[in-house]
């Protein structure tokens, strides 16, 4: 969830949780025919699997006066466990540090979270996946001085990706596109409901190597994919003095053997979402690569 500005101390505790414990949250990488997806950082990524991530989040906040959010600070730790090879369930858990205008630094937990995710569609020639998810906060587990609510909610997500490499399009057959949609339902108010969508943009240099031509690059570059994340959040109904958000996240992905390593500017498009440039990095383990036969094993795999 990107930063959102509101009206009273507490709501703005709220707005730099909501960049602090970002529901965009990323997830695995996904494989379909040549493409692989590589893990983003704002964004779900596109179906489940065994992993484990962790994220460090910085952005300067809209403060409004003494003692509101001027800077929240984040690192999230999540770890994804396939049940079959298509169904798998997430935990995640955030610590916050949040800057308050003159006033100090409020720390604490933020509410836990937890996601069931279906892969629905896996289109191998096409390089087209689709999945289904449900997400749970559990209201409460947080702490309400870093803008953990006491209300929880629950919401459906939809995830796409569409690589073009089936395309005869040379130079841009690298490209691949993927989108998420959900609908945040808040168990009651003052939480408001709000609507989620985001997509990245990426290029591909490992596919642009294997499948497009071959360049005479250096080997780091031989593992680079170029992306651009953008996620938007707007209230649904009644907004309780939420505002719609909007952040831009350009950057860049390293696959190394079974993990990866991303880093990404954060720019706010809304002066709700933040003020200044902010930092997301990550640091994504396969547990399937590096643990085949046991933890990265799904817990009912196919014979």
């Amino acid at each position: 969830m990107v930063g959102r500005t509101f009206a009273t101390p507490w709501l703005a505790l709220a707005a730099a949780a909501a960049v602090t414990a970002d529901p965009f949250s990323a997830q695995a990488y996904t494989a379909s025919g040549d493409r692989t997806f590589p893990a983003t950082l704002i964004l779900p990524q596109l179906t489940p699997g065994d992993e484990a991530y962790i994220n460090l989040n910085t952005l300067p906040l809209a403060s409004g006066g003494p003692g509101t959010p001027s800077r929240s600070t984040s690192v999230t730790a999540t770890w994804g466990k396939t049940i079959t090879d298509r169904l798998g369930v997430y935990l995640e858990e955030t610590y916050s540090q949040i800057g308050l205008s003159g006033a100090g630094t409020a720390r604490g937990w933020q509410n836990l979270d937890g996601d069931l995710k279906y892969l629905a569609v896996n289109n191998l020639d096409h390089e087209f996946v689709m999945s289904l998810g449900l997400d749970r906060e559990t209201g409460g587990t947080g702490a309400r001085r870093v803008g953990a609510s006491g209300s929880g909610a629950t919401k459906p997500e939809l995830y796409l990706g569409k690589g073009l490499g089936d395309l005869d399009i040379g130079y841009l057959r690298p490209l691949a596109v993927t989108s998420y949609t959900s609908v945040q339902i808040a168990d009651s108010a003052p939480r408001p409901d709000l609507i989620e969508n985001g997509f990245v943009v990426e290029y591909s240099i490992p596919y642009l190597q294997s499948k497009v031509r071959s360049f005479d690059l250096p080997d780091v570059l031989r593992r680079v994919t170029p992306m651009t994340e953008i996620a938007l959040v707007s209230p649904a109904g009644r907004s309780y003095g939420s505002r719609t958000t909007a952040l831009v996240a350009p950057g860049l992905s390293y696959a190394g053997d079974g993990w990866e390593l991303a880093v990404e500017a954060q720019l706010p498009a809304t002066r709700a979402t933040g003020t200044g440039i902010g930092v997301t990095a990550q640091l994504h383990v396969a547990l399937d690569f590096f643990f085949p036969d046991s933890i990265g094993k799904p817990l009912f795999a196919s014979p």
